[in-house]
């Protein structure tokens, strides 16, 4: 907390210096020609007047080209246009501000000139991408090299459980099988992969991948592609609507690598891989906001929105979900405010609804009426602590971890942890660009999604406050219901970042070009781009304390030689693996065992996954519902001593055995409690065969 005050105090010097330089620059521009024309010496005034006659000839020229009819009509269209930015880099100068081709971007800064240079991409670009590389290589350095040997511990089992979702997709295309489910775990009942978050937009693209190198590696190069890519795409669409470079970096950065990314990246790369969202936000400021001098193309645009939104759905359907609502936030604040075309806009939508459905009817009936479909899952209260809003996160530069795990749910779900610098510089970036229609609707959204975030009740540092939480009045809605709280404060991550591209690029645009432009505008000649540079220190400052350390990688178990060599064959033919004890959701090593023996080519019993609970009103479960032979050697293994079965517990053993259709029984000699296991199991299966470092029990014969 003392490391954020020192920080804090810094970021709101300058803002308080760029907000006196903005005011400064916007009481310049209000005064009209006048004002500029005072304190002109003699000789510059005849050129000052030409620039003027250029650019209202050039203005004029453009508006015949459109059509646009009279200047009047123009300044009417600007003045309800929405901006961001009017240069694609610092320095662009007035032969580069050529109109693009083909979906001119808005601009949130109404000092931008109506026309904006086409995107160029260049070294500077790359340079900001592979900015975006090697913070991620930063954030899991830890798996460099390690990929088969090592796990993000702090995600319990969900880095396993992923490696084995991109392995059945694998497997899946591998064998032409339905890419929608897998009995390679809780055999012979099998997973609904729809109803998982299983991430099958990438997984079955990248099944050569998965096939050839393992699901180890496909997993780092998710994770990997995902923090970046995130980080890239909104790159992308922070310089597509205009924003200067420098903002859009660092923007783009936080959109990438804020507390929450690094969090879910500890095993969720579902949440991780959202370089999707921008572009899909992109179709729709294309469809729906006022843009003059453009054609609408609903149809095409619409086809377009439906094929990404489709595809997000495999990729990742809670994240799409966040951003819907965070849309319908901010599309309120702006069709309030006039800036939404609602035609094209409903018209685009209703075409790519069209598209979407047509493409993802199928499997999400599956998803929700399928084979091992659920209806919903309960989840214990889940709101931010109010605290964790301007907390620290634990996988954060000079931050105290215990401190971060007392406000947040686990290492996984840190889904806020802003830091007190950023709320400050977002605040002040607020305060003074709050004339502009997007900034107050993602202020909205920051608010909102904070708010949100909190649950049904306000809690500080683990006490209830009495206050009531917005959540309370949405947590029985349909879909809704099955989002953990704490996850909305993630819709404020882009709004954030949106407010920084914006604030250092208004900087930007407020400062003068050189010495000469500032003394034409009687400002003080050391301002050349100092006002830009200023606020992307503050937003660097801002964004000090949520700098990402490398996540914890624990080695794994190791893999017995009885998998990775052809061992196992001899003692399974079509029925299931059981591992001892059974696979569930603090035990996923024998996940490790079906990845190393070609790619899950036998099943297991039981496993780590979401499916019905057998009750009457199909609600969901994590893992299998367990029979009696699991529950007994969960107890076994739990209290480490040996448990001699009774002769009426044997009989029920075997029948659960020919319930999973079990082949064999294995048991890793290294195991911590495998002699009170091997024990208990001898009183059921009789003595086992000692095979390399596994006990192995061939039950063939007593499941025949």
């Amino acid at each position: 907390m003392i490391w954020a005050a020192l920080v804090s105090v810094p970021v709101v010097l300058v803002a308080v210096g760029l907000a006196w330089l903005l005011q400064r620059r916007q009481q310049e521009q209000a005064g009209g020609l006048r004002q500029q024309l005072v304190g002109y010496p003699v000789d510059r005034v005849d050129e000052v007047l030409a620039r003027l006659d250029a650019r209202i000839a050039a203005n004029d020229a453009l508006l015949r080209q459109r059509g646009l009819g009279s200047t009047t009509r123009a300044s009417a269209s600007m003045g309800r246009n929405l901006t961001i930015d009017a240069d694609a880099s610092p320095g662009v100068t007035e032969a580069e501000a050529e109109p693009a081709a083909d979906d001119p971007p808005f601009a949130l800064d109404e000092t931008a000139p109506e026309t904006q240079p086409p995107l160029r991409w260049g070294w500077v670009d790359l340079a900001v991408i592979a900015a975006y590389v090697a913070t991620a290589l930063h954030v899991l350095s830890g798996l460099i090299g390690r990929t088969a040997s090592g796990y993000l511990s702090q995600g319990v089992q969900d880095h396993q459980a992923f490696e084995w979702y991109f392995g059945a997709s694998a497997h899946n295309v591998a064998t032409l099988s339905n890419p929608f489910f897998s009995d390679r775990q809780n055999f012979p009942d099998g997973v609904n992969l729809m109803a998982n978050a299983t991430v099958t937009g990438l997984g079955i693209p990248l099944a050569p991948l998965t096939l050839i190198a393992g699901a180890h590696v496909t997993f780092f190069v998710v994770e990997l592609l995902g923090l970046a890519g995130t980080a890239a795409a909104w790159y992308w669409f922070f310089r597509r609507r205009g924003l200067l470079r420098v903002g859009a970096a660092l923007g783009g950065w936080f959109t990438g690598f804020a507390p929450a990314m690094v969090s879910h990246a500890n095993g969720h790369p579902n949440f991780v891989a959202q370089f999707l969202l921008p572009v899909i936000v992109d179709r729709l400021v294309v469809l729906g906001l006022r843009e003059p001098g453009r054609r609408p193309r609903p149809v095409r645009d619409g086809v377009v929105l439906g094929l990404l939104v489709a595809w997000q759905v495999f990729i990742g359907e809670e994240p799409l979900l966040l951003m819907a609502l965070a849309l319908l936030v901010v599309g309120v604040v702006l069709l309030a405010h006039g800036l939404i075309d609602l035609r094209p806009l409903l018209t685009g939508v209703g075409v790519g609804a069209a598209v979407c459905l047509a493409i993802v009817a199928g499997p999400l009936w599956w998803q929700f009426f399928g084979p091992q479909s659920y209806t919903s899952i309960f989840h214990p209260p889940g709101g931010n602590d109010l605290a964790a809003l301007w907390g620290r996160a634990t996988r954060t530069v000079g931050a105290d971890p215990w401190a971060s795990a007392a406000v947040s749910m686990n290492r996984t779900e840190e889904n806020s942890f802003f830091g007190v610098p950023l709320w400050l510089l977002s605040a002040v970036i607020v305060i003074v660009l709050f004339r502009r229609p997007v900034v107050r609707a993602l202020a909205v959204l920051v608010v909102f999604s904070a708010w949100l975030s909190l649950g049904e009740e306000v809690v500080l540092r683990g006490r209830p406050t009495g206050i009531p939480g917005l959540w309370a009045l949405l947590d029985e809605v349909p879909i809704l219901e099955n989002v953990l709280a704490t996850r909305f404060a993630m819709m404020a991550i882009p709004a954030f970042a949106g407010l920084i591209a914006i604030g250092v690029t208004a900087a930007f645009r407020a400062s003068p070009l050189t010495e000469d432009d500032a003394a034409e505008a009687d400002l003080p000649r050391w301002q050349p781009r100092a006002g830009g540079w200023l606020a992307a220190a503050a937003a660097v400052l801002a964004l000090a304390p949520v700098f990402p350390t490398a996540l914890q990688v624990d080695p794994r178990p190791p893999v017995p030689p009885f998998f990775t060599g052809d061992a196992w064959r001899d003692y399974v033919d079509d029925g299931s693996v059981l591992a001892v004890p059974p696979t569930d959701i603090v035990d996923a090593r024998a996940f490790d065992w079906q990845l190393a023996a070609d790619t899950l080519a036998f099943p297991i019993v039981e496993g780590y996954f979401v499916g019905p609970d057998g009750g009457p009103d199909r609600g969901g479960q994590y893992g299998a519902t367990r029979l009696p032979f699991s529950l007994w050697l969960y107890d076994v293994n739990a209290a480490n001593v040996a448990t001699p079965a009774t002769p009426g517990q044997r009989q029920q053993f075997l029948e659960d055995l020919r319930t999973w259709r079990t082949d064999a029984v294995v048991l890793p000699v290294a195991r911590p409690q495998a002699d009170a296991l091997r024990d208990s199991l001898v009183t059921v299966l009789g003595e086992p065969q000692r095979v390399a470092d596994v006990y192995v029990w061939d039950v063939r014969e007593l499941t025949s």
